[in-house]
């Protein structure tokens, strides 16, 4: 694997999402209906189309009432895009508490308390009262060692069970300043190809049954991601500040940079608990 990978490191996750980027909550619902368009925007925080996390759910073919856990669910959108399409019973585990205030209110706005649990943990030593029939992660996995992640979930899944995730992916060589910046930078641990992840999931215990990329799109929504905030730069810096608009375009620039030289790209990957 390329690059100096560190460990997770939960209490730079936790800071990221409730002391550096809570006001991300805000920009989010201004900037991504105009990149992903109004009906494919549901709050997600991944860089996917609410058709490609639908997808996603119906590749996972699991009936309704199947009990599913939600890794990294964030303010819960997701969760409640897919109990409401595909009729799951849905558990959101996320580590970072101030996400989880918006979730708790989208659950009630959308009448889904019966189907959708949130809890506050982390993943690796929360005690949960279950096996579950799939797991999916959206976005979230780029903060988990791949081995550590994979091992454990196959502990949470019934033999059967499935994991999907959809993720970003390592494409091309990484430079050492650039690895600084995707890793320590965002929490995370590593950034992985789809090969490694693969490899990963079989030695977890896992039959891979798809691996789809989803790159040409990644492309198009991180070009977009970036406009969108020039284009709205006045509104940004009303609802924020000079600063977070300037820190947010910047970040945004460099992804989209990444990604248009061939180095980041993205993949849904779908693995049955053997």
């Amino acid at each position: 694997m390329q690059g100096n990978t560190s460990k997770e490191d939960f209490k730079s996750i936790q800071n990221l999402y409730d002391c550096e980027m809570p006001d991300n909550n805000i920009i989010h619902d201004l900037i991504y209906p105009f990149v992903y368009g109004e009906e494919e925007y549901i709050g997600q925080f991944s860089d996917n189309s609410a058709c490609e996390i639908l997808f996603m759910g119906q590749k996972m073919q699991l009936p309704m009432r199947s009990r599913v856990l939600d890794i990294g669910c964030g303010t819960a959108p997701v969760a409640c895009f897919l109990a409401e399409q595909l009729g799951w019973q849905i558990t959101g585990i996320d580590i970072s508490r101030v996400p989880l205030e918006k979730a708790h209110s989208r659950i009630n706005e959308c009448n889904l308390t019966s189907q959708i649990r949130i809890v506050h943990g982390n993943i690796y030593t929360y005690l949960f009262n279950e096996k579950f029939d799939g797991a999916y992660g959206t976005g979230a996995f780029c903060h988990f060692d791949a081995a550590n992640l994979f091992a454990r979930c196959r502990d949470l899944l019934r033999n059967g069970g499935v994991l999907a995730f959809m993720e970003r992916i390592r494409i091309g060589d990484i430079e050492p300043d650039d690895w600084q910046k995707l890793t320590t930078e965002w929490a995370c641990p590593n950034v992985y190809s789809a090969d490694e992840y693969t490899t990963l999931l079989r030695e977890a215990g896992f039959a891979v049954r798809v691996v789809k990329n989803l790159t040409p799109t990644f492309r198009q929504w991180q070009k977009k991601s970036v406009s969108a905030r020039e284009n709205l730069k006045e509104q940004i810096i009303n609802l924020t500040s000079k600063q977070y608009y300037e820190t947010s375009l910047r970040f945004a620039a460099y992804e989209n940079d990444m990604t248009q030289a061939d180095k980041l790209g993205y993949a849904m990957i779908i693995a049955e608990a053997a």
